[in-house]
């Protein structure tokens, strides 16, 4: 084989590209996801019924934060409307 044929025939190897089919790592195969949780009549039922209580706290604590005549981008007002927030969360969940 001449010197030229070997070279038109292995013209840059290392870039030409395979017959196999690429398969992105990012992609997902649609068998392997998993439902969504969804919620059940129960938890509706429950949601319904404490709409009310909730939204009665919510219109407590906007009150008390007001009562505070801070600004809303201070740090105390926040500080406190967390605490307000995670009052209300526990006060609501189940224990």
């Amino acid at each position: 084989m001449s010197d030229n044929k070997l070279l038109r025939d292995n013209t840059f190897p290392s870039i030409t590209q395979n017959e196999s089919p690429i398969s992105p790592s990012n992609t997902w195969e649609r068998e392997s996801l998993q439902p969504c949780i969804t919620p059940n009549e129960e938890h509706f039922q429950r949601s319904a019924a404490l709409l009310p209580q909730l939204d009665a706290l919510e219109a407590k604590r906007d009150r008390i934060l007001f009562e505070l005549k801070l600004g809303k981008q201070a740090t105390g007002y926040k500080a406190v409307q967390k605490a307000l927030n995670r009052l209300i969360a526990e006060l609501i969940t189940p224990a």
